[in-house]
């Protein structure tokens, strides 16, 4: 594959040395773990292969595949999730917390000062927050399969637009510019990524989005 190629891949990614399973896109690889999430979609994904919408070593591994490929990837730190930084690693007064009505505990996740943490330790009115990602660190290994290349700009653009809203919208392109149906929750952080991507890969040079209600979007698949 090169870079810029939009493609539909399966895998799954587990802790080198533990074998602790993080993410699958297959949902008979979480049920052999007792690893369900109920929230969770277990499909293959589409990305854009090197845009970093999947870890720089995951990516590395797709440019070297074809459609129908399968490969074992180990991705150091470095290529991951990065690694452990001690100046993530904060501590705040516990005050802090009661006063937005929480209890911090350990392994309580937290989002402080814009950044999301996780508690380690609460001892002497101190609460210890790990802003570190939890698999920083950490060397993986993923088992990968490229199962399909998309082709056609507004399939790609739906591809994409689709893995960061979770559902593929409605979508009309004419000349370079591409009007997509979003529905009204969705986050400006969200919005920003899909522009980023879909401009910064694919052939398209400008994009509007158009808020839609919830009975709007059933109606339209309902047709």
């Amino acid at each position: 594959m090169e870079e810029g190629d939009v493609v539909e891949i399966d895998y799954t990614g587990r802790i080198k040395g533990s074998g602790e399973l993080f993410d699958t896109t297959k949902l008979d690889v979480a049920k052999e773990e007792d690893a369900v999430n109920e929230r969770a979609k277990y499909e293959p994904i589409k990305v854009i292969v090197g845009a970093g919408m999947v870890t720089e070593g995951l990516d590395d591994a797709l440019k070297e595949m074809k459609v129908g490929g399968i490969k074992d990837v180990e991705v150091p730190p470095e290529k991951g999730f990065g690694e452990r930084k001690g100046d993530l690693i904060k501590t705040f007064s516990e005050k802090k917390f009661k006063d937005q009505d929480m209890t911090p505990y350990p392994g309580m996740r937290v989002t402080i000062d814009q950044q999301v943490g996780r508690i380690s330790s609460v001892n002497s009115g101190r609460v210890r927050v790990d802003m570190n990602h939890p698999l920083a660190g950490r060397t993986l290994d993923y088992s990968v399969e490229i199962k399909d290349k998309i082709e056609g700009i507004e399939d790609k653009v739906k591809a994409v637009s689709g893995y960061y809203l979770g559902e593929e919208p409605e979508i009309e392109i004419e000349e370079g510019k591409a009007n997509i149906k979003v529905p009204q929750e969705a986050r400006e952080s969200i919005l920003d990524e899909i522009k980023e991507k879909v401009t910064g890969f694919l052939e398209i040079e400008e994009i509007n989005f158009e808020e839609v209600e919830d009975d709007e979007r059933e109606d339209n698949e309902s047709e």
